[in-house]
């Protein structure tokens, strides 16, 4: 046997994610709620992505920014789980976003990243990922950082041989696709930046995925609870009781990668594992895995 795949995560806005789950739907103004359940876990779309990558036995490198005031937790969570740990330490803390659910509603409060930064002079995120083979680049960016940055990010990976997958949204997944990754993952509301309309139809979707297979080799859409597309082709999402959709795409595509980069399945099968590893995590609280079955 070869050597396993090793993947290089890159995740430039971390977060503590942050669950608060109310008994039933806020109804007015100055109510208070005393009957809730809270949760809180370390996360960021390629921590998580790194996360389950990790829980499927693969190699994994996880870099990007971490706050010096409140970097423990994340440690933790990156040796705990055999992740080799690359982030580069700066003044200040990682955010904290929070997700409040109640039955039938949810609603989100994302913060932006490391706002006391002015640049990433001097910084080098990207050095870790020598001895890599597939760089999974995932999330939105801080303020500091040029809206070229995954752009730049992905030609530089690429001349170092590694296959790159790109999760972003934006003006910095359109920059970023002018690099021409080898996969990437918008949702469907994120499409009408890239491509000009959002698909809605089976038609919108095969049309949505050749525009983006031109800029990218391959081009993943996932659609919410419906499920997801991937190179044109529709996999249906099982039903499942939500509690939080927090890490739902990054679990997905972490599937993926593993099912296609390093297991050796098939599209259809790598497909199928990964909508149902993503409507799994649904039933956890913040960014936490569901088990692997």
């Amino acid at each position: 046997m070869g050597k396993p795949t090793k993947f290089f995560c890159l995740c430039m806005s971390p977060a503590i994610d942050a669950t608060v789950a109310l008994p039933c739907a806020p109804r007015g103004e100055g109510e208070i709620f005393k009957d809730i359940h809270d949760a809180e876990n370390v996360g960021g779309k390629a921590v998580n992505v790194a996360r389950w990558l990790a829980l499927r036995g693969a190699p994994v490198v996880c870099g990007g920014l971490l706050g010096r005031d409140n970097d423990a937790g994340f440690a933790r969570e990156l040796e705990k789980f055999g992740i080799t740990d690359a982030f580069l330490r700066v003044p200040g803390a990682t955010r904290r976003n929070e997700m409040l659910t109640w039955p039938g509603g949810s609603v989100k409060l994302n913060r932006a990243a490391f706002p006391q930064l002015e640049s990433l002079a001097g910084l080098d995120c990207l050095s870790a990922a020598k001895g890599c083979d597939v760089a999974v680049l995932s999330g939105s960016l801080p303020p500091c950082c040029p809206k070229s940055f995954y752009a730049q990010a992905v030609a530089t990976l690429k001349a170092m041989g590694l296959v790159i997958v790109l999760d972003a949204s934006g003006e910095a997944m359109r920059l970023g696709l002018e690099a021409r990754p080898d996969l990437i993952k918008p949702n469907s509301d994120e499409c009408e930046a890239l491509i000009g309309f959002t698909p809605k139809s089976p038609d919108d979707f095969a049309r949505a995925t050749r525009l983006l297979r031109e800029k990218a080799a391959h081009a993943i859409i996932s659609d919410g609870a419906s499920g997801a597309w991937f190179d044109g082709e529709f996999v249906a999402a099982p039903k499942v009781d939500v509690v939080d959709t927090t890490a739902a795409g990054d679990t997905l595509l972490a599937e993926y990668c593993w099912q296609t980069f390093a297991a050796g399945a098939s599209k259809g099968e790598a497909a199928a594992r990964a909508v149902a590893a993503g409507s799994a995590a649904c039933t956890m609280p913040g960014s936490l895995p569901p088990p692997l079955t």
